[in-house]
């Protein structure tokens, strides 16, 4: 069992941690693909500092994850050739026993695609700001589904590993405006044989101001992510299961707690940071959103700027 880490890499802010965090694993049967995405960072040499057989360096001739970062993550998919693939990134970490327990894992329950791990988020300085919920070692899709739609689970591309060959099959990460929702679309879509979850924080999620979610620009992109995402869950019609407690799990997966929790997305994500001059025609790019909704987002938009 091997696992690849591919890693586009754009920032140089944070990349010596981050790659030191791979190649420092307990177990060292592993590859990194450091794909740099033409930055102006230097990559090429903080990458060539490690001097290690593991990591290979590649550079685009273009800069791809500007427009389209799926697109770029695919691309650096296409290089790994382990039997699973762990999308790392320039700013986040990993525990030294990340991939030993990822093997682990993989042996106990060679039926599931993915594989989640339990985080810490920090901020920027590496300090500690709060750990994600635990999940049981084993779920089903349906316990899965839930653990994400009550918000028990937290969710960045980094802290799962794939099955590599159920990826490709599936023809890569789900593609969605800036990648928004790519990350809770494609573990879903590969959740069908269940999930294993480590019992450890085995991945640290940084937050900073150079993380792709804080780019307020991207705006417009997000919202019409957030709709394509609800379309995706929308879609999904798992078959009702006999097991009383999967059926408890299974009940919540339906249409007006999905419009609920995607106009909730709509505002929190969005609407709420706004300035009054924009705020009518971005409530017009919520395509899910009822006339009733939009009136509510605007009356919680005026309380939220007044309570400020």
């Amino acid at each position: 069992m091997r696992l690849s880490f591919v890693l586009p890499a754009w920032k140089g802010k944070y990349l010596f941690e981050a790659v030191s965090s791979i190649i420092s694993q307990s177990i060292n049967d592993s590859e990194l693909v450091v794909v740099d995405d033409c930055s102006p960072d230097q990559i090429k040499d903080t990458t060539a500092c490690f001097e290690d057989p593991r990591i290979r360096y590649y550079r685009n001739d273009e800069n791809i994850g500007k427009n389209d970062l799926v697109h770029q993550w695919n691309h650096c998919l296409s290089y790994a050739t382990g039997d699973y693939v762990v999308l790392a990134s320039d700013d986040d970490t990993y525990k030294p026993t990340f991939c030993e327990e990822i093997i682990r894992l993989a042996e106990k329950y060679p039926q599931v695609d993915l594989i989640h791990s339990y985080v810490e988020q920090i901020d920027e300085n590496g300090n500690h700001l709060w750990d994600d919920s635990i999940l049981p070692e084993f779920t089903n899709k349906y316990e899965y589904l839930n653990w994400w739609l009550t918000g028990r689970s937290f969710t960045c591309i980094g802290n799962f590993a794939f099955k590599r060959s159920s990826l490709m099959a599936m023809g890569g990460f789900i593609d969605f405006p800036c990648a928004f929702g790519s990350d809770i679309a494609t573990p879903i879509s590969l959740s069908q044989n269940g999930v294993a979850n480590t019992q450890e924080i085995l991945f640290c999620f940084r937050h900073s101001d150079q993380h792709h979610s804080a780019d307020s620009s991207r705006f417009k992109e997000k919202l019409e992510a957030i709709s394509q995402l609800y379309d995706f869950l929308g879609a999904i019609h798992y078959e009702e299961p006999d097991n009383p407690r999967d059926k408890e799990f299974y009940s919540i997966v339906n249409e007006k707690y999905l419009h609920k929790k995607c106009v909730y997305e709509y505002f929190n994500l969005v609407i709420k940071n706004l300035p009054f001059n924009r705020l009518f025609p971005f409530l017009k790019l919520c395509r899910l959103a009822t006339l009733y909704d939009k009136g509510m987002m605007v009356l919680r938009w005026i309380k939220t700027t007044l309570v400020k």
